[in-house]
């Protein structure tokens, strides 16, 4: 039986890891476009350790909801797009599917996640930002959009997926972005601003009626 459990273990989580580290509100044109056309090839094949940067007002409850979006890449890319984008982050939250009180228990309790990731990014001694770390003094940085994922599929070796052998063309990358994946769809917060805007736009379409007496006679 114990030997019959073993055949299966390097079939669990079988994802290769990397690590990003970035700020989401300075390295907008990685988040917005960079990242999820590298996701879009390779979010299947791994899995990601993130290490935000920047005040940790932001930092902490970003890493927070990418934690609580670990099994999928594709939603924590989404994410990430979303708020570098500026929109509410209500929305974005919403949008990915990221349970509220799981996440604002973590934003209470997990602080260190700004200390940590800020010794973490010390220890690699490299002035830059976004940087993906690959192993142990392997990482890419300061380099166009394919180069990242050329890089990133090196970890493959002989046998890269798909995304690595024939990726979306980068100029593609903002048209397939732009389709989300939805997870809440009776969310309050994306029903209010929906909402908001949508009376927001009926205010531009009111049209004005005039009522007038009957001039009909009446017989008793």
């Amino acid at each position: 039986m114990f030997s019959i459990i073993l055949m299966f273990l390097p079939l669990i989580d079988a994802a290769y890891i990397i690590s990003l580290y970035g700020d989401v509100y300075k390295d907008i044109e990685f988040f917005t476009k960079t990242f999820p056309w590298i996701i879009d090839n390779i979010g299947g094949e791994i899995s990601i350790d993130y290490y935000m940067q920047g005040s940790g007002r932001y930092s902490v409850p970003h890493m927070c909801a990418l934690n609580e979006l670990k099994l999928n890449t594709f939603l924590q890319a989404q994410y990430l797009k979303c708020e570098a984008e500026g929109k509410s982050s209500e929305v974005c939250l919403c949008e990915a599917g990221v349970d509220p009180q799981k996440y604002k228990h973590c934003v209470l309790t997990k602080g260190n996640y700004a200390s940590l990731s800020a010794s973490k990014y010390n220890q690699l001694g490299i002035d830059a930002s976004p940087i993906i770390e690959l192993g142990y003094r392997n990482t890419v940085f300061g380099v166009e959009d394919s180069w990242y994922l050329k890089k990133i599929c090196t970890i493959f070796g002989d046998n890269p997926p798909r995304g690595c052998r024939k990726p979306f063309s980068c100029n593609s990358t903002e048209f397939e972005s732009e389709k989300k994946g939805i997870v809440n769809f009776n969310c309050p917060e994306c029903y209010n601003l929906n909402m908001k805007l949508k009376v927001n736009q009926d205010e531009f379409n009111i049209t004005t009626t005039t009522s007038y007496a009957s001039t009909t006679p009446y017989y008793n």
